[in-house]
């Protein structure tokens, strides 16, 4: 188990050498964790992370073994960073006020290739995504990971009462 701050940053490293064929998947556990499955390919992470405030989270996270195939399937936009050009903000905001040429826009996004964080920090905007919301995302997971994803459950709990106590109780 490793800090989930660390594992992000593993990942956004790995990312910028191949930004093609990420996927997100982000869901709330039993406990109201936030469980966060990256998948490239039959590479996987699974991160389960707590709000401290709107600022901060804490968390840990492991890189998956025994992963044959891929995790998380999304067939038409795989998760990236895809520049937005300064016509396409002006078209932006010119279609505000109309669905279908909203909906047309964000499929043209959508289709874009993804880039490296450093090429899409040469555009002025940049659409992070997309990043799917699951119920129970680990569901996507074998059985063999449960008795991880409880070990991190039982570990964040345990930095979570020690640590981030007042967070947990309500005020009186």
């Amino acid at each position: 188990m490793l800090d989930s701050t660390k594992i992000k940053r593993e990942i956004s490293r790995l990312y910028d050498k191949d930004p093609e064929g990420w996927n997100v998947l982000v869901g709330r556990d039993r406990s109201g964790f936030y469980d966060i499955l990256f998948s490239h390919g039959t590479k996987a992470w699974q991160i389960k992370e707590y709000q401290v405030n709107p600022y901060k989270f804490v968390g840990l996270g492991a890189k998956l073994r025994n992963i044959s195939e891929p995790p998380v399937a999304t067939p038409n936009y795989p998760f990236g960073l895809r520049p937005i050009s300064v016509d396409l903000i002006k078209e932006l905001t010119n279609a505000m006020d109309d669905p279908k040429i909203m909906d047309e826009i964000a499929s043209k996004l959508l289709s874009e290739r993804t880039v490296s964080s450093i090429q899409a920090a040469q555009s002025p905007a940049i659409l992070q995504g997309p990043i799917f919301q699951s119920n129970r995302p680990l569901d996507a997971l074998s059985s063999a990971h449960s008795r991880l994803d409880e070990k991190l459950r039982r570990e964040l709990r345990r930095i979570v009462h020690r640590d981030f106590r007042h967070t947990v109780t309500p005020y009186i």
